[in-house]
């Protein structure tokens, strides 16, 4: 793209659950997804290495969140927007933070009345209070078109989160158009699994996409693996007819998902055409925390301190801060390779 950039600033291969995004143009700078949080993986609460990425990334976020415009929200996953709660353990957020991001902001955002689950409906109502409290625009955006300049700002229609119908909700898709450049950011479509939303991401034909993998690593678990493989060649299928595809998210939770996406890759490279993690596309080597959580409390064991921390109770944990740092690292540190 020659008027649209963007920047990963929170995701999955950064060691942190995440599809935060910074996109600019020549008119406007808009900060995607402003959330961040870790997740419940294999009976551990997440290692000192992964609070130690939620902090950086919490970090990043405020950055770009003081450069941005406009502020979007797809949707009402903690790992898609800062609440204004105080939890330590999960999502290192606080009514403080939340303010730090919005305050003064315009903020366009996933209805909370229609198209959304139970439990998205009560969050979204909370957090568009707390942003009227402190001064924030707030627009209600599905469907929704906007104009800064010569650059466009669309959103999709709400679209399934994940399966066709499922019980996650609906999420809306972000669109920036500037001249001949288009970019997409997809959060949670999971690969996509739904055909409508692939046929919403082909139809626009966009010069770049960023698009949550589907999550293999719950394949036949929580999810059918059906809808895993679809989500896989719908993914693929995306591949092939757009130019530059960022793929992360819930796929990066999966330990062999640099593999699978090696071989994603293998397949459209004939076409001219990239498949990448955000960090890669960054220039980085994907940090798969979560995937090898275990192997982290393993290889680089946890200081007493922080072990005593795990043990005091959720409530409190929510409110005390962990203590970070390890004992000694006994080999290098677990990431993904491509």
């Amino acid at each position: 793209m020659n008027h649209i950039r963007f920047t990963p600033v929170a995701f999955e291969s950064l060691g942190v659950r995440s599809m935060c995004t910074f996109v600019e143009t020549p008119d406007v700078k808009i900060l995607v997804d402003p959330g961040v949080a870790l997740g419940p993986r294999f009976r551990l609460l997440p290692h000192p290495t992964e609070y130690e990425a939620l902090n950086a990334s919490r970090e990043r976020i405020r950055k770009y969140a003081r450069m941005a415009d406009v502020l979007t929200i797809s949707h009402y996953h903690h790992d898609h927007f800062t609440p204004s709660f105080t939890d330590t353990t999960w999502l290192a957020s606080s009514s403080r933070e939340a303010e730090k991001l919005y305050r003064g902001k315009s903020i366009m955002v996933k209805d909370a009345r229609s198209s959304i689950n139970v439990s998205q409906r009560r969050r979204g109502w909370i957090f568009q209070s707390f942003c009227r409290k402190i001064k924030s625009d707030v627009v209600v955006a599905d469907g929704g078109s906007f104009e800064y300049g010569a650059t466009k700002l669309r959103f999709s229609s709400p679209l399934s989160h994940g399966e066709e119908q499922g019980e996650q909700g609906w999420v809306l898709a972000t669109v920036v158009e500037f001249s001949s450049d288009k970019f997409i950011h997809a959060s949670d479509l999971q690969g996509p699994m739904s055909d409508s939303a692939l046929q919403f991401i082909l139809s626009e034909k966009p010069s770049t996409i960023v698009v949550g993998g589907p999550p293999t690593y719950l394949s036949g678990i929580k999810v059918p693996q059906e809808s895993i493989r679809r989500g896989m060649n719908n993914l693929e299928a995306i591949a092939k007819e757009i130019p530059l595809v960022i793929v992360d998210h819930h796929l990066l939770r999966a330990q062999n998902s640099i593999e699978e996406l090696s071989a994603l890759s293998t397949a459209v490279r004939p076409l001219g055409h990239s498949i990448l993690t955000a960090a890669e596309y960054m220039g980085e080597r994907p940090q798969l925390l979560e995937a090898n959580r275990r192997n982290l409390y393993k290889e680089e064991p946890p200081s007493q301190r922080f072990i005593r921390w795990t043990r005091v109770g959720k409530e409190k944990q929510r409110r005390v801060l962990p203590p970070l740092g390890v004992i000694r690292r006994k080999r290098g540190r677990s990431s993904g390779s491509r």
